[in-house]
């Protein structure tokens, strides 16, 4: 019931410290690997920063063990600070219906797509181990979608889903006229039908901004325009500092 995360540069983000995606998606690997049951849904409330080279320990709390579902709960600490709270539902029915309701975008595939041109230097970040494609990007719109791949990768999981569910704030930065930075204060992945696929679009669609804070959905289609996943995220809007 106690798992270890270590920090490394290879799982944080531009500022250098944890990526909030991977911290989420360590928290899952965990719960399914304690429970045997996959994930239905996950929530991380992200609370503190920590950087390498921190050990992130993992504490799981089952609240309640049914006959098809588990819930349960993870803390993120590093010594006495709380760095994020995770929590979760897991498990899976059997039920005779079953549909898709939204439709995948008109976007061309992922090798026809340019790359992504990331203007800062983020060499030995998360960025580094993703291979990025830009499917769709009409600036100012509240709307991009990038597919994204990862070559390390064997296959798909939640685990990889809550990682590419993170970026909201990406959304963000393109749909503002001033010069931003923002940083995530929860992620919600919610599980529907994972499948093999080599690369994920990323649909990105932003909500609204107001008070300082944006808002925001991702919906996380395979390469066959099955949707797999939807995370949501909330992010605390800065101007950056000169």
């Amino acid at each position: 019931m106690r798992w270890y995360l270590p920090v490394t540069p290879g799982i944080c983000s531009g500022l250098g410290s944890l990526f909030g995606g991977c911290g989420l998606g360590a928290a899952i690997e965990a719960l399914e690997s304690v429970t045997q049951r996959p994930l239905i849904w996950a929530c991380a409330q992200y609370l503190n920063y920590t950087k390498p080279p921190s050990v992130v320990d993992l504490d799981i709390r089952i609240g309640a063990a049914g006959h098809t579902t588990t819930q349960a709960r993870v803390v993120g600490q590093v010594g006495e600070t709380e760095i994020f709270t995770v929590i979760a539902s897991l498990g899976e029915r059997s039920f005779p219906e079953e549909g898709q309701w939204v439709t995948f975008p008109d976007v061309l595939p992922p090798d026809q797509c340019p790359p992504r041109e990331i203007r800062i230097d983020l060499q030995n970040t998360i960025s580094t181990r993703l291979e990025q494609r830009i499917a769709s990007d009409e600036e100012f719109s509240g709307r991009m979608a990038l597919w994204m791949r990862v070559p390390e990768l064997l296959e798909m999981s939640s685990t990889a889903l809550a990682v590419l569910g993170d970026f909201v704030p990406m959304g963000l930065g393109r749909t503002m006229h001033s010069e931003i930075n923002s940083n995530s204060l929860d992620n919600t992945l919610r599980v529907t039908n994972i499948v093999p696929t080599e690369w994920v679009l990323v649909d990105v669609r932003v909500e609204a901004v107001a008070r300082g804070f944006g808002h925001g959905h991702i919906y996380l289609w395979s390469q066959d325009g099955t949707l797999m996943a939807t995370a949501s995220q909330s992010a605390m809007i800065r101007t950056p500092k000169a």
